[in-house]
Order: structure tokens, then sequence, then C-alpha cells
């Protein structure tokens, strides 16, 4: 009879691939709490875009995403320092959205025209949308309520950063200053139009793209 401990593989307490049956147990341990946690943050971004999406553009409150979540203000901040820790995560999860949708618009063109035209459409799509506006409304109107705004600039920096090899492959001299021109006018366009009850038309997004392209030094 095996001596009692002893794993398959003749090694006690040992599995067959010579893992220690103790040391599987914690790890199953420790993945069931990685899945509860992931599970528990994801009900909690998720209940904060509905929150800021049904209160915008007036700031949400934080009793209110974690009723909505049905959640607690002690598991709250197992994960989250704070409001405004919440809000730059939703804007992280939302902007890392638009930066997949951006480069698969991008990659459909050759030139660097086309892509930098691409990057500028996609963008300002999230403005003309009913939904994607009323989205873009909750978490881009909130960043300016966020303590750490060099927190929300790193997170956009994803955005510019799909400018930089298209905008250099125009020539500019100075590329870089001609990038952030490019990333800031959308942006701020975007910033406008989600403070009001306008929506931009075909044609004021073509007019942004003709100025963009033009500042970039795109040839006409």
């Amino acid at each position: 009879m095996a001596a009692i401990g002893r794993g398959t593989g003749g090694a006690p307490g040992r599995s067959g691939d010579g893992t220690s049956r103790a040391a599987m147990a914690v790890e199953r341990a420790l993945d069931d709490r990685h899945r509860s946690a992931v599970d528990e943050v994801e009900r909690i971004l998720a209940a904060a875009v509905r929150v800021m999406e049904r209160v915008a553009p007036a700031a949400p409150r934080l009793s209110d995403i974690v009723t909505e979540a049905g959640s607690s203000n002690k598991a709250f901040y197992r994960y989250f320092t704070g409001k405004d820790d919440l809000i730059l995560a939703v804007l992280e999860r939302g902007v890392a959205l638009v930066v997949s949708y951006l480069e698969h618009q991008m990659a459909k063109e050759a030139t660097p025209a086309g892509r930098i035209t691409r990057w500028i459409e996609g963008a300002m799509v999230q403005v003309t949308d009913p939904h994607l506006i009323s989205m873009s409304r909750a978490t881009l109107g909130q960043v300016p309520a966020a303590d750490d705004t060099v927190a929300a600039d790193a997170i956009l920096k994803p955005l510019r950063a799909l400018l930089t090899e298209p905008v250099a492959a125009l020539g500019q001299p100075d590329s870089e200053r001609a990038a952030d021109s490019v990333f800031h006018c959308t942006l701020d366009t975007m910033r406008r139009y989600i403070g009001s009850a306008r929506r931009p038309s075909d044609a004021d997004v073509a007019h942004l793209v003709r100025f963009c392209l033009r500042g970039a030094g795109a040839p006409p």
C-alpha cells in the first residue's frame, strides 16, 4: 500500500508534475479570489457608467454608484481610493475601447493623410452617435472634476500616440507639435459638442479634417 501523503509521482505531498498539493490548493483559492475581485470591479465600473450617464452633466454621487453596483463602501475602497480614482478607471477603459476602434479604422488606409483622417473621423463618432455621446458626456465631462489631471493626461496618451507615425510621415519638421495640435484641436472640438445639445454635421467633421491636415502639412 502506498504511504499516505504520497502523490502519484512518489514524492510526499506532491502531484505528478512536482507541484505540492498545498501550493495547488493555495493557487485555486487565489484564483477564486481573483475572479471574485475582477467580477466585483466590473460591477462597480459598469454601475459607475450607468449612474454617470443618468445624472450627466452633474457629478455622480459615490453612494449612488455603490448602490447601483449592489456593493458596499468597504468593498469599493478595497479597489479604489475614491470617486476620482473610479472616474479615471472608467475613462481608462473607455479610452482603450476607442483606441482599439481607431487602430482598426486607421489600418484601412495606406497614406498618412488617410490615417489621420480616419483618426479624426473616428474620434468625432464619439460625439455624433447618440449612445456614444451619452457615454462620452458621462466620462469626459467628469475629467475636470478629477484631482489627478496628470493621471487623466496619461490615460489619454494612447489616443495621441496613434497620430505620431502618420503625422511624422507627412514630413513635418516639428511632427510632435503637429501631432499635439491635431490631437488637442479634435479633443477640444469633442468637448464643445459634449457640453451642448448640438451634434456635428458631416460638413463640420469634414472642415475639422481639412483644417487639421493642412496644419499637419498634408498636401492639398
